[in-house]
């Protein structure tokens, strides 16, 4: 736990989010705290092997990706017909329904942004682990942190799961490879969520931005 100062030039200033004192930014150990003087809020933390941890949860989710994206979902059997869904024939049955918005919605937050999303935290991980040249980074990490929240595979999900209990009595359904890769990409969604550490990467963009200009 690290107490921060008073003291420093205007660009070493920070503002506490809980009582808006302006201190110093000080630089803290892997695993420790930096705490606000006077209300004692957390200001920011440093995380172990923050960097690795993105890079491999980025390229684990990548992976799980095409298979939730390209593997049916849930196989219906019902009266001798069957049929397998897949995320974007959700969305085109919505679309040939007369729901147009709805099918919309599900291409965006279910397959355009969390793809984004990906794509965007392996490229930051990856270019800061292996101090690639990076010339997006910024615009990459502001548009990672715009588009967190945004991505709604946990709500897709527990609709094809309140489908699975209103059908179950009446139709043969067969849980296909898709389904579990979407659980399995939810988690890795999660825990990219839970390991990320704006403070921290925003830092390391900063000492790499500063290290390229020293080089040229």
């Amino acid at each position: 736990m690290v107490y921060t100062s008073m003291h420093g030039t205007p660009e070493q200033l920070i503002a506490c989010h809980e009582c808006d004192l302006l201190m110093e930014r000080v630089a803290s150990k892997p695993g420790e705290d930096v705490i606000c003087p006077r209300c004692h809020a957390r200001l920011y933390y440093t995380t172990i092997n923050c960097i690795e941890r993105l890079l491999a949860l980025s390229v684990a989710g990548l992976i799980l990706f095409l298979p939730a994206n390209l593997f049916p979902i849930l196989s219906l059997r019902i009266f001798g017909q069957s049929q397998s869904e897949i995320i974007l024939q959700s969305a085109m049955s919505l679309y040939e329904g007369g729901l147009p918005l709805v099918a919309l919605l599900i291409l965006l937050f279910a397959v355009v942004v969390p793809l984004f999303q990906l794509c965007a935290l392996f490229y930051i991980s990856c270019t800061l682990h292996y101090q690639l040249e990076g010339r997006l980074l910024r615009q990459a990490m502001h548009s990672y942190q715009h588009l967190r929240g945004w991505g709604m595979l946990e709500i897709f999900l527990l609709g094809v799961l309140i489908s699975i209990v209103k059908l179950k009595d009446i139709a043969d359904l067969e849980i296909g490879l898709g389904l579990y890769s979407l659980g399995a990409l939810i988690v890795i969604t999660t825990l990219s969520s839970i390991f990320f550490n704006p403070h921290q990467i925003w830092d390391e963009i900063h000492q790499h931005r500063q290290r390229s200009f020293s080089d040229d």
